[in-house]
């Protein structure tokens, strides 16, 4: 499969359904979410300058990093401009679309920052409740952190995966999470748009029993339109 030009009009932002105006991902969520995160992120971090030197005082900080490093991550998938762009394509010419770093990345730090505020409250839960000024929202926290473990050592271990789509010669793989699907074309029947739940773009596969996988796009840097369009051109290439 040889290295195709992606030299086209560049698509708006969050990716419009080709053809129907509609953008897969509202302005007005892309708004919602970066507004309320900036807000929350403004507000956490004054807390957490006037606080006091204590150990509860000073996991206000921790919070603040965490929701700035989220903000980071939901600006880079809700803002990003999402263009065309050529792939990284490997020797066998495989062309691999990854989520951007910005987007993953920080979600990683952000987790590992919550499990140690989580700790910290869970400690002071333990040893002096009456510290913690709001103990319901910090036990709700520190559940919230144990439930999430079983993951974390999903990460640690390599069986939880950054968003990757790629398109080989022999077959299509994806992975998002917990998602690792690998697939040959004889077993895809083709893409199209997926508009919700969640936006991007689902991969049909034959079969009654096989679970379409859907690729999220704010995930990606990428138009849903140009995968689809990929996942077509190596279907129809595989076949000769």
């Amino acid at each position: 499969m040889g290295r195709r030009s992606t030299a086209k009009a560049d698509t708006p932002a969050a990716g419009a359904v080709s053809g129907s105006g509609k953008r897969l991902i509202p302005r007005w969520w892309s708004t919602t979410v970066i507004v309320v995160l900036t807000v929350f992120t403004l507000v956490i971090g004054l807390i957490s300058a006037v606080a006091g030197d204590g150990l509860v005082d000073l996991s206000m900080f921790g919070l603040a990093v965490v929701s700035g490093l989220v903000l980071v991550s939901a600006m880079s998938a809700f803002v990003r401009p999402r263009r065309r762009r050529e792939p990284k394509v490997l020797a066998d010419g495989s062309r691999v679309f990854r989520a951007p770093a910005l987007t993953t990345w920080p979600l990683v730090a952000a987790w590992i920052v919550v499990l140690g505020v989580a700790a910290v409250w869970g400690w002071v839960v333990v040893t002096d409740i009456g510290e913690l000024e709001s103990p319901g929202f910090s036990l709700v926290m520190v559940v919230g952190a144990l439930g999430s473990l079983p993951d974390f050592a999903r990460l640690v271990t390599g069986r939880l995966h950054r968003w990757t789509l790629t398109v080989g010669p022999d077959a299509l793989t994806y992975r998002g999470y917990r998602t690792d699907v690998t697939v040959p074309w004889r077993d895809v029947r083709g893409a199209h748009v997926h508009e919700r739940g969640p936006a991007g773009v689902r991969i049909d596969m034959r079969g009654a029993q096989a679970k379409d996988p859907i690729v999220p796009i704010a995930a990606f840097d990428v138009p849903a339109e140009q995968l689809v369009e990929e996942v077509a051109e190596a279907r129809k290439n595989a076949r000769r």
